[in-house]
């Protein structure tokens, strides 16, 4: 496939995740290669963990960024949800963008503030929505509304796994859609000497790691529990923070198995790949609740790129994320999730080609580049047909009260 733009698209995406460095400004940059004329709007703050963030300002990047100032950044149980941009309305007028890629939530404020200003300043722009919410439930007011409004008006959709698209499709939404996966840098995340990341852990025997957020819906308690049914050179590392950070030694200090399990704090992003490197198996033993399941599990493709198989469990999007790289067990069941880790610590001919599985995958589908080159055959796509925008919707004006987002 040629990847190179034939007509040069002006493309404005709107995304608080583009406000890092790492997160976000990579596909950025990848999309300005593929010649998109870009222009990323982020938000002048976002509440990242509890933590107030501002913007990482690349130096000379070959796209525009646009910190606009933000209203309502965070509101108690609505959280983000309701934040939207002051300025908006006059970036799309300056901008004059072809696309117009709301890479929030259709639910959030701000995608019915992209979709309602589009008809008045850009109609001939395409609208795309794109979502990672996977479960399907009803939203309170005034969320409901901005999804069907969003939806009504969106163009396209994009899904960060293939339930999104189905959640999406439930509430109205007949256009077309496509899952494009999240990224991983393959330059920072990749196979390192794992003696010497070994030696920096301070472990030995079979290790197997998990690391992310410290808390009951990751499924920890189910690895700690599975170690029971495995051999004693079979050792697990938590890394991260959250409620469960003395939860996990002192259940496995219980069962007899405190010198099994070392936990340590979250690390930077620059110092994962050493820690993934010392691990033989990565798991993601995540549970489904009634509030959440796995959306994407970005910490599988991290580390796939350093050449570790994944066992993860069958929530949400993990089965299709993890592919032939690993393996798949029930979630809630340590007794399967102790089988899978048993056959790679006896079978290293298996671990060896699962762990080459993925780094295919990985580079196929999951690097900075093939996930805007997919962005981009969207956006050559879509520029050719009409905008939803331009067509008689009953859904052309928002009732009075959004009227006071835009």
């Amino acid at each position: 496939m040629n990847h190179s733009v034939q007509q040069r698209l002006r493309v404005l995406l709107i995304s608080h995740t583009c406000q890092s460095a790492a997160e976000g400004q990579p596909k950025c940059l990848e999309l300005a290669r593929l010649g998109i004329d870009l222009c990323v709007v982020v938000p002048d703050r976002w509440r990242n963990y509890g933590a107030w963030r501002s913007p990482d300002v690349p130096k000379d990047p070959p796209y525009r960024l646009h910190v606009g100032k933000i209203r309502l950044p965070w509101l108690g149980p609505a959280q983000w949800y309701l934040h939207h941009y002051a300025s908006l309305g006059k970036v799309i007028a300056e901008f004059k963008p072809d696309i117009i890629d709301v890479w929030e939530e259709p639910y959030g404020a701000v995608s019915f503030q992209a979709a309602y200003l589009r008809r008045e300043y850009a109609p001939r722009a395409k609208l795309i929505c794109e979502t990672e919410q996977n479960l399907d439930k009803r939203l309170p007011p005034p969320f409901e509304f901005f999804r069907s409004y969003a939806l009504a008006q969106a163009d396209f959709v994009v899904g960060r796994n293939r339930e999104a698209i189905g959640v999406v499709r439930n509430h109205g939404y007949r256009g077309p859609a496509e899952v494009v996966g999240n990224a991983v840098d393959p330059e920072l995340f990749r196979p390192l000497d794992q003696g010497e990341c070994r030696a920096e852990v301070g472990q030995n025997g079979f290790l197997v790691g998990y690391i992310g957020r410290l808390v009951e819906e990751k499924g920890l308690l189910d690895l700690v529990d599975a170690l029971e049914f495995c051999p004693p050179r079979v050792k697990a590392l938590f890394i991260g923070s959250g409620e469960l950070a003395h939860v996990i030694p002192a259940r496995a200090a219980a069962r007899g198995m405190g010198s099994r399990v070392k936990v340590i704090p979250a690390q930077s992003l620059s110092q994962l790949p050493r820690w993934m490197n010392a691990l033989d198996v990565l798991v993601l033993p995540s549970r489904t609740t009634s509030r959440w399941k796995e959306q994407f599990g970005r910490v599988i493709i991290e580390a796939q790129a350093c050449g570790k198989p994944v066992i993860g469990s069958s929530s949400g999007a993990i089965p299709d994320v993890v592919g032939d790289g690993g393996i798949v067990v029930p979630e809630r069941q340590p007794a399967a999730l102790a089988q899978a880790i048993n056959r790679l610590a006896a079978e290293p001919d298996l671990l060896r080609r699962m762990a080459d599985a993925g780094a295919r995958h990985v580079a196929q589908n999951y690097t900075w580049q093939a996930v805007a080159s997919r962005m981009c055959a969207i956006y050559q796509r879509i520029a050719r047909e009409p905008s939803v925008a331009s067509e008689p919707s009953t859904a052309s004006r928002a009732p009075a009260p959004a009227q006071a987002l835009v």
